[in-house]
């Protein structure tokens, strides 16, 4: 049977639904934009720049560099369906990741070319900028002294490296002792490695639903306006990082890969605090009926040996939460921003982040056994907006999240225009926005 014959075929339903999904969100990210803006004008920061409820400041950018963004996007609306529908498996994985690296980096190169790659990674906040400090320390010495600069021992560690584990900054020291120091480097390790949530996704999402779904998901996943944070934000890393270590989970057929799968997801703990808000996603992924013991055993022992691991070398991961939990409530980035505000602007900007396509796929909810990685990447977000712990930003915090949002876009009808609104949305704020990240 030829592999186009194989992809289901789209419901005929009216897309009604789906646009006042993305009607409603419309309001909401407006109105979330008005309500930051008045705030703003009363004297509250809510460190957002003027792009509320998104980081960033409204810059016109128009220049040569639209092209090539404006090339893959119209391929990958005029063809990326077709690919997606014929393509063996394994190749469209593969097209997968390059088409959305394709895409990430046209996108990012609309701001100003190829520093701006690299150029979210230059801020005094970022990691790169205690590479120095944290190789001279040595890679034992770091991690035993790590959690001791995180808040109150000058110099503490700044926002981003004291805001993480310290596998986030070792990745970026590793990444400079081999010669490949500074910010492009290290921007392009964060968008290759990004880009592998993709095809990590899609896999999941066939092996637990079917691969005519994930094929008409594909392209989606590829020309999705998340890419924009993928290029580049170390953010990106982490959800590369996750989704594979989800993926492993999901095609474990033995207890070997069920342990490696878990060692991967161990190994995210040790890059953001937040991901353990992964939890429900991971219980997802290894779900086999009776059969779940015999994954979830050998995972939560491939965790427990990173974990231990990081103990001995001198990190306790929940004595380095508690610190770091401290100084973001001592923070002034965080007493000043509202907390009701953002339990409305975080479900704005993870709205922005995913693209009209996701949220219209909204209203076309129906069960099945794949929507639940969706619907346990909902609860984790859900769960970390009302912690309070994150206050905005979120379009690319929750990355490792809203990558499992995206197979959502599977569920609209057939036809180009919801791949055509999703791949202008993340154009158009390409061209407007200098985004914070």
């Amino acid at each position: 049977m030829p592999l186009a014959s194989r992809v289901e075929p789209a419901s005929a339903t009216r897309t009604v639904g789906p646009a006042v999904a993305v009607a409603v969100a419309a309001v909401l990210v407006a109105g979330t934009a008005l309500g930051g803006y008045l705030l703003s004008r009363s004297g509250v920061d809510l460190h957002l720049g003027s792009t509320r409820p998104v980081g960033g400041h409204y810059r016109a950018h128009l220049t040569g560099w639209l092209l090539p963004a404006a090339f893959v996007a119209l391929v990958g609306v005029h063809s990326g369906q077709r690919w997606a529908a014929t393509l063996p498996w394994r190749r469209l994985l593969l097209a997968s990741w390059a088409g959305t690296v394709a895409w990430a980096v046209t996108l990012a190169l609309v701001g100003g070319g190829p520093r701006a790659l690299g150029a979210p990674l230059t801020s005094r906040h970022e990691y790169l900028a205690e590479v120095a400090r944290a190789d001279a320390m040595g890679i034992g010495g770091f991690l035993r002294e790590f959690a001791v600069y995180i808040v109150d021992t000058p110099p503490v560690w700044t926002t981003h490296v004291a805001g993480h584990p310290p596998l986030a900054t070792l990745v970026f020291v590793l990444l400079h002792r081999i010669g490949l120091g500074g910010p492009t480097p290290a921007a392009l390790l964060c968008v290759a490695v990004g880009a592998c949530a993709v095809p990590a996704v899609l896999d999941s999402v066939r092996r637990r639903g079917s691969e005519g779904i994930a094929r008409r998901a594909a392209p989606f996943l590829v020309l999705a306006p998340t890419a924009l944070w993928v290029a580049t934000s170390a953010d990106a890393l982490f959800a590369g990082v996750a989704a594979v270590g989800l993926w492993l989970l999901v095609s474990a057929g033995g207890p070997a890969r069920a342990v490696l799968g878990g060692a991967v997801l161990g190994a995210t703990l040790f890059l953001s605090y937040g991901l353990v808000l992964l939890a429900p996603l991971a219980l997802v992924a290894a779900w086999r009926g009776r059969e779940t013991a015999r994954v979830v055993g050998p995972a939560l022992a491939g965790v427990a040996v990173v974990v231990a691991g990081f103990a001995l070398a001198g990190f306790v991961w929940w004595e380095g939460l508690a610190a770091t939990a401290r100084r973001v409530v001592l923070g002034a980035g965080h007493r000043d921003r509202p907390g009701w505000f953002f339990l409305f602007g975080n479900v704005a900007a993870s709205a922005v982040a995913v693209g009209p396509a996701t949220v219209g796929a909204l209203a076309r909810w129906r069960p099945a056994p794949w929507l639940w990685f969706p619907g346990a990447a909902l609860l984790a977000m859900t769960v970390a907006t009302a912690s309070q712990l994150s206050v905005g930003e979120v379009e690319r915090i929750y990355l490792p999240f809203t990558v499992w949002l995206l197979p959502l876009a599977a569920l609209l009808p057939s036809g180009r225009r919801w791949l055509a609104a999703s791949a202008g949305w993340a154009f158009l704020i390409a061209m407007t926005t200098e985004l914070a990240w």
